[in-house]
This record gives structure tokens, C-alpha cells and sequence, in this order.
């Protein structure tokens, strides 16, 4: 259900690298995130109230991730990970946590408001609770 997609290079040269990415019509204010390694985001997932949370899509421009996820139906966390740079889009009504594994830093392409507006936390034992019912 998570889709990772690497970037496309679109230019390397002696300075080092360049990637192409379509913030897909999205507009407005973005959220720049940098974790450190170890650390936990998430723990939620979307109701798809916010269209900029319909599919929530992030871009991972530096470091690793291993991304926790479950729809609200499922019965089981999945594991994927994602390496920078790289493209994660999450749809709506799939339980996420976002783990660092080394250092990192993204870009939401939704604003705060839109976080606040469409967001329902579940702590991950929680959820665990919930689907093994």
C-alpha cells in the first residue's frame, strides 16, 4: 500500500548529483522534517479529509527510513523502507510510523493544518491491540 519511488536524475557531474521531482499541483505551505536516527514519526494515519493529505506524499532527500504501516482493515505491520532520495506516498486510511535509521531529512508536501486537520494518532501498541483482536 505504500508506494516508495525513486527519483529521477535528470544530471551528474564532478559537483555531484541532480533529481527531478513534480510536486503534483500541490500548492501552498510545506512541512521540511529532519530526524535523527532512531527517532519515531507518525503513528497515524489519514482520514482524507485534507486533499494534501489524500494520498500524503513525502520526499525523502537525505538518509534512510523503515516505514511501519497497516491499513485499518488489514491485521498485520508491514515494514518497507525507503532510501533518499526517494518518494512516499501514503494513502488515506493506512496506519503509519516513520523510523529513522540514520540521520534524514524530508519535505511533506502538506502544511501543518493540514497535519492538525487530518491526522487520527493511534500509539503503535495500541494499534497492535486493535487488529490482533
Amino acid at each position: 500500500m505504500i508506494t516508495i519511488t525513486p527519483l529521477d536524475l535528470c544530471g551528474k557531474d564532478d559537483r555531484g548529483s541532480s533529481y527531478e521531482w513534480s510536486s503534483d499541483g500541490r500548492s501552498g505551505n510545506f512541512i521540511v522534517g529532519y530526524r535523527h536516527a532512531g527517532s519515531s514519526s507518525g503513528q497515524h494515519y489519514h482520514e482524507g479529509k485534507s486533499d494534501n493529505k489524500n494520498p500524503e506524499i513525502l520526499f525523502l532527500f537525505s538518509g534512510k527510513v523503515a516505514i511501519h504501516w497497516c491499513a485499518l482493515d488489514g491485521n498485520k505491520i508491514e515494514t518497507v523502507y525507503a532510501t533518499a532520495p526517494a518518494r512516499i506516498e501514503v494513502p488515506a486510511n493506512v496506519w503509519h510510523q516513520l523510523i529513522a535509521e540514520t540521520d534524514c531529512c524530508f519535505i511533506e508536501l502538506n502544511s501543518l493544518a493540514d497535519v492538525q486537520k487530518d491526522s487520527v494518532r493511534i500509539w503503535r501498541d495500541d494499534f497492535e491491540k486493535m487488529i490482533n483482536k
